[in-house]
């Protein structure tokens, strides 16, 4: 038996009238004038709102139990963080508010040790 083809209109995914939004890090919209450390951040004219960015950054790990403060076992590497800064905007390009994040630097892993343990 022959394969029947479809006589259907095929339409397109996506339509005619959709619009494609670029990103910020493609084309460094908005970056230039963030800080790049803490350094900056606080020596910067906006040091205070940055500051209390971090704070509120802080609060929010606390709230949500993302840590324990314990001594650090001898065998064990610390994972170091650092301060990334980003000002957020409104859609009509207005400061909507400015965001601080603590993130790691990478990871660390000592080789042998079998976390299944």
């Amino acid at each position: 038996a022959a394969l029947r083809k479809s006589q259907r209109k095929r339409k397109h995914a996506i339509s005619d009238d959709y619009v494609v939004y670029l990103q910020e890090s493609d084309y460094d919209i908005g970056i230039k004038g963030d800080p790049l450390s803490f350094s900056q951040a606080i020596e910067g004219n906006d040091s205070e709102k940055w500051y209390d960015a971090m704070k509120e950054e802080i609060k929010s790990m606390d709230q949500n139990g993302v840590w324990e403060l314990v001594e650090l076992p001898d065998n064990c590497k610390r994972v170091d963080c650092k301060w990334v800064f980003k000002t957020k905007h409104d859609s009509t390009g207005n400061i909507e508010r400015y965001k601080a994040r603590l993130v790691a630097k990478g990871f660390s892993q000592k080789e042998g040790i079998d976390y299944n343990e």
